[in-house]
């Protein structure tokens, strides 16, 4: 990835970020090259276009004083929609940690740094041809109180079922390589359909989560609740519109 001999100013920065679960995989992808013309969003990997009544923004994050690119931020009251292009897992497992992208999905469960599990029951629904939608549902058993303090999920006071966030992962029926294909992050290259000669590899990733914006987990959308169903409709629509670049 780096060449041999020494590493550069640049190269050694990569690094850094690459050790330290930063977003970015390359010296040339600190700067991703984001710009937002109307409503369509555009990167070095992706380009969609978004509803009107859809907030859009560059989603940033600060390193040593710099800002730096990490994808698109989607909000519709407080459902947010993240396509964080600039994101990768330094976990070392295929697929990443469901902690790496904690804050994209459930960043109120717990605390941000655990090697977590997901709270709540996965359910698994197709968005695309090349994607699956992750829901997670969490219900809260009386008799079986969870224990924030030993790292447990938080939970809400009511026992209905309410929704733990989202993310998307690659629909495993279309990769026929025999590369590994479940886990919470994504491969841009293959979802481009670019050819093993021609790809950058599985080295180099992306995470799409959906979560809601609250501070109190009793505000947490039910299950089959009207809001929540079009709003995880607009949101999957969204996303089976986004066209990976095969630059």
């Amino acid at each position: 990835m780096f060449g041999r001999g020494r590493l550069s100013e640049a190269g050694i920065a990569a690094l850094f970020l690459l050790l330290c679960g930063m977003p970015a995989a390359s010296q040339d992808d600190f700067d991703l090259h984001a710009n937002i013309t109307g409503h369509v969003y555009h990167d070095k990997e992706i380009s969609v276009r978004t509803p009107a009544d859809w907030s859009l923004a560059i989603d940033t994050y600060e390193n040593g004083g710099h800002p730096l690119t990490k994808g698109a931020i989607l909000r519709k009251g407080r459902y947010i929609l993240r396509l964080c292009t600039g994101c990768g897992q330094t976990s070392g497992v295929m697929g990443g940690r469901f902690s790496e992208i904690l804050d994209l999905v459930q960043p109120w469960s717990r605390p941000l740094g655990g090697p977590y599990l997901p709270c709540g029951v996965l359910a698994k629904s197709k968005a695309s041809k090349l994607l699956d939608r992750v829901d997670l549902w969490y219900r809260r058993d009386p008799a079986h109180p969870s224990d924030p303090d030993s790292e447990d999920c938080r939970e809400p006071r009511t026992t209905a079922t309410v929704w733990y966030g989202s993310y998307f992962a690659e629909n495993c029926s279309r990769v026929r390589d025999g590369n590994y294909c479940e886990g919470f992050f994504l491969y841009p290259d293959r979802l481009a359909g670019k050819r093993a000669g021609n790809s950058k590899g599985l080295f180099y990733e992306m995470a799409i989560g959906m979560t809601y914006e609250t501070t109190d987990l009793d505000q947490l959308p039910h299950k089959d609740d009207p809001e929540l169903n079009q709003m995880l409709h607009e949101a999957t629509a969204i996303v089976e519109s986004i066209r990976y670049r095969r630059n």
